[in-house]
């Protein structure tokens, strides 16, 4: 598109090219396409517009193959691996490690149903065990017991607080703290 020896475009080539993009098909699986340069502008005899696009409706199918299925299910164990973790992390407080935000409820005058922690978590779509999981029934999965059982652990270890939590469902779990 240059006209001039040394290889720029003429002024008014700079900004006489607009293009549209849209979806013909009229599908959600296939996308078919028009482009083309709507400026009306007469550009050079190599580019005034294009077509590209498939509208034979014919679905493409995409193999499966057995790389593909290995690297998903690798890359599934091994966030199910950091969210346990992360989840043995939430879930096993020490004393000691209860203790600084136990401080902060005790110096806002013991406020019912005080966040001390949250933990966010993602469950996969399908986990590696190919179990759909909500967050709940996930962060149990990784934790490898009831929920109950988990802030009964907590009451063991304290007196005078009852521990509860909360979820968002999707992907937010917190420990709250109460005054018994």
């Amino acid at each position: 598109m240059s006209d001039m020896e040394d290889g720029t475009l003429e002024p008014g080539y700079l900004s006489t090219l607009s293009t549209i993009i849209t979806d013909i098909s009229g599908t959600q699986d296939m996308f078919s396409t028009l482009v083309g340069d709507l400026s009306g502008n007469i550009v050079t005899s190599t580019f005034t517009s294009t077509f590209i696009g498939d509208l034979s409706g014919v679905h493409i199918k995409v193999p499966l193959s057995i790389n593909d299925l290995l690297n998903s299910y690798e890359a599934i164990v091994a966030r199910e691996t950091a969210d346990r973790v992360s989840v043995t992390s939430f879930t096993l407080p020490s004393v000691d490690g209860l203790k600084p935000e136990l401080y902060k409820w005790a110096a806002a005058g013991f406020p019912s149903s005080y966040s001390i922690s949250t933990l966010s978590l993602s469950p996969p779509s399908i986990c590696s065990d190919g179990v759909n999981r909500t967050l709940l029934q996930y962060f149990e999965w990784l934790l490898g017991k009831q929920i109950a059982d988990w802030l009964h652990s907590l009451d063991e270890i304290t007196d005078g607080m009852i521990f509860m939590f909360s979820h968002d469902g999707s992907s937010k779990i917190t420990l709250h703290v109460t005054r018994s």
